[in-house]
């Protein structure tokens, strides 16, 4: 489970980094990326403390719910770098 962690981290930071070329708004690069990640941290934090033993429905909607919070920063980030490769042409 851990290496699904840091997968889904390291894969929401990409768009973090490109999309936010101006260093001037690292806030909100770091904001953004903690909104994103907090329902994944959440869930895999209360799983480590709690050790449960069945079934854990809210650790599958919680990382279900971080990749679509991913895919999303990834259209918005690929219709921002098209929109702004339209322009330079």
């Amino acid at each position: 489970m851990i290496a699904i962690v840091i997968l889904t981290l390291v894969v929401l930071l990409i768009p973090f980094v490109f999309f936010f070329k101006n260093k001037t708004h690292v806030g909100f690069i770091v904001l953004g990326y903690l909104i994103c990640a907090a329902p994944m941290l959440y869930v895999v934090f209360d799983d480590m403390i709690n050790n449960y033993e069945d079934a854990n429905i809210g650790l599958g909607l919680g990382i279900f719910l971080t990749w679509a919070l991913t895919a999303s920063v990834y259209v918005a980030w690929l219709i921002s770098f098209i929109r702004s490769k339209r322009k330079i042409n």
